[in-house]
């Protein structure tokens, strides 16, 4: 026989073999014939089920709450390519509906937020009952969330599923599919905000040096995203001799099979001398010698102390990405505002490390030493060196709220060079 009590225990337990695989556990009875019917129809069930006459016993699917904690630590551990700020960020909304209630003292990632229904469902709650994927929709609309907004949270849903669907995790999920995919996204407006070069210069004035060593870059290299420029290393990244930075990890890479290579120009390369002699850590972009997993607080700061809308909601709102839009714009008017010839579509995408125009980029393959004129071109319309290489000093704040437009004039302590 296979059951027995164990002497500190009141009910019988079983303990057998079956095709190789042992089972163990507790028959919940007090009595040896019951606990015998009991390991019986145990070991029916599992025959039946090797015999394909029962479906087997589903996986229990981690919770929302748990596996959020797991795609988040998979963002920083292998996708450098995005930021680990804004997977956060997203992440602490959806569980909002998708996780787990946080208790009243929980501070941190997923701090508790009053009037939300956390309802702490698995990743096969919407599988087996759709109509979860109804009631989110319903929520996100109630909040009066914009459309792109919802897009960035059905995808952020999403990359939790296929995390959730890869080899190593399936057997330990249950999930088999993803829910989210088919789920219409919501049409939007493409932002169109950009800055000019004067407000690009007052944004820089009001910020502090790690923020402003990170504008100069996404300004004088526009191929790079907040997420690369913020994973910058001097030894990985940048070569000795401050010629190229080259990132293999990056938005694009998977579709196109290529590091982002971006020339340094003479501007650049005196920022990023400066910045070399300032050098505490490993990573190009630190603050007190620790690297930045975001700067959104200190660009948002400087741009409202410069004057500027911020939000990607308000009207002509600005945001960290707005100079990625600028310089893209610049780029595409390179010819009238420097009276040299033009750029064509295809040299402009490749410096902007698009991906459109996927046939012209197959069959064109310019070296990354040809962006270096269009480059300096563009550095040398965008004088932001001597602001950002200047001596340290706390950026100013203003206590009241900033006009729209730029400022009147420079509130103490603000650095007052001249960029010529």
């Amino acid at each position: 026989m296979t059951v027995f009590k164990h002497p500190k225990g009141n009910s019988f337990r079983y303990d057998f073999y079956f095709r190789g695989q042992r089972h163990t556990g507790n028959t919940l009875q007090t009595t040896r014939a019951d606990a015998l019917i009991v390991e019986s129809d145990l070991k029916k069930k599992l025959r039946l089920q090797a015999g394909g006459l029962l479906p087997p016993e589903p996986i229990a699917s981690p919770r929302f709450q748990d596996w959020a904690e797991i795609y988040l630590d998979h963002v920083i551990q292998h996708r450098k390519d995005i930021g680990q700020e804004r997977v956060q960020n997203l992440l602490r909304v959806v569980l909002r509906f998708w996780g787990a209630r946080p208790a009243p003292t929980a501070t941190g990632r997923w701090a508790a937020r009053e009037g939300e229904p956390y309802h702490d469902l698995t990743l096969r709650a919407p599988i087996d009952d759709p109509m979860w994927l109804v009631r989110f929709e319903d929520w996100m609309n109630t909040k009066g969330i914009e459309g792109q907004t919802k897009n960035h949270y059905r995808s952020a849903l999403s990359q939790l599923y296929r995390l959730a669907l890869q080899p190593a995790y399936r057997a330990r999920t249950g999930v088999m599919m993803n829910p989210f995919v088919g789920v219409p996204r919501d049409q939007t407006m493409e932002r169109t905000a950009t800055i000019t070069v004067e407000q690009l210069q007052a944004w820089l004035r009001q910020a502090s040096y790690h923020v402003r060593l990170a504008v100069s870059i996404a300004a004088l290299a526009p191929k790079l995203r907040l997420a690369n420029i913020l994973a910058l290393r001097w030894n990985e990244h940048v070569d000795a001799s401050l010629q190229y930075i080259t990132v293999a990890r990056h938005k694009t890479a998977r579709s196109t099979g290529r590091p982002l290579v971006v020339p340094i120009d003479e501007q650049l390369l005196a920022i990023l001398e400066d910045a070399r002699r300032r050098r505490r850590g490993k990573y190009v972009v630190t603050y007190r010698g620790r690297r930045l997993k975001g700067i959104s607080g200190g660009v948002k700061a400087a741009a409202q102390a410069a004057g500027l809308i911020w939000g990607r909601f308000a009207e002509n709102g600005v945001t960290f990405h707005t100079i990625r839009h600028t310089m893209a714009t610049m780029l595409a008017e390179l010819g009238s505002l420097d009276g040299a010839a033009p750029l064509s579509e295809s040299e402009r995408m490749r410096l902007m490390g698009h991906q459109r125009l996927e046939t012209t980029q197959r069959y064109t393959h310019i070296r990354p030493e040809r962006e270096r004129p269009a480059l300096a071109r563009l550095s040398k319309l965008t004088p932001i060196a001597a602001i950002v290489t200047a001596p340290w000093t706390r950026a100013a704040r203003k206590k009241n709220t900033p006009k729209e437009g730029l400022l009147q004039g420079s509130p103490r302590r603000t650095l007052k060079l001249s960029t010529t």
